[in-house]
């Protein structure tokens, strides 16, 4: 399945699931909160952040709340909904972001929860569109769901309408940003050593 066509499936899903996941993942207690505050201390005042798959708009709240000005964007309308609503004062936009125009680029990308739903075909395609649209010397933030197999693999959650979950080693993680030749200032296990994070600079 191409990342075009997991699109439709990834919205259907999020659609469906919307406020519950809001209220579990930041509506309630905001456990990315650590996280966000270490992205701040790597970006510049009044830093211009793009947050992929923004969701209800937790995250990019906190970002425009400390000085950030943010573009989230999500492929789910019910999500776009509820973030709209959540933080009026951040702009949002149901989109995909291999569709997005690299002549706007970011001091800092945010792509939490995300990357673990592109394909192992499709994630060089995923980093290297990233890429492009980062500014030099620019942050990247993302996160991955921890392999249980002690190899890369991918699988259909039956129980989420199909939604693909990809798992990967860290080593493969950390390997796909510096062969980028993005230098990761931080990496780390988060949610129980079942996720983990890296904080990463573009040369």
């Amino acid at each position: 399945m191409t990342k075009a066509n997991m699109q439709k499936p990834i919205a259907k899903s999020y659609d469906k699931i919307a406020k519950e996941y809001t209220n579990q993942h930041g509506y309630g207690e905001q456990l990315s909160i650590p996280s966000l505050k270490t992205f701040l201390t790597f970006l510049p005042i009044q830093a211009k952040v793009l947050d992929i798959g923004c969701g209800g708009g937790q995250d990019s709240k906190f970002l425009t709340d400390n000085g950030c000005s943010v573009f989230g964007i999500d492929v789910s309308k019910k999500m776009i909904s509820l973030a709209k609503k959540f933080a009026p004062k951040t702009n949002f936009k149901i989109a995909n972001v291999m569709k997005l125009s690299a002549t706007n680029k970011y001091d800092g990308i945010w792509c939490c929860r995300v990357f673990q739903h592109i394909s192992i075909n499709e994630q060089d395609k995923f980093l290297n569109k990233l890429s492009t649209l980062l500014k030099k010397d620019s942050i990247l933030y993302i996160t991955s769901v921890v392999s249980d197999k002690n190899e890369d693999y991918e699988a259909f959650d039956s129980g989420n309408d199909g939604l693909l979950k990809k798992r990967l080693t860290a080593k493969s993680f950390k390997n796909l940003l510096t062969q980028r030749n993005f230098k990761i200032l931080k990496f780390s296990y988060w949610v129980g050593k079942k996720g983990m994070e890296i904080f990463a600079k573009k040369p």
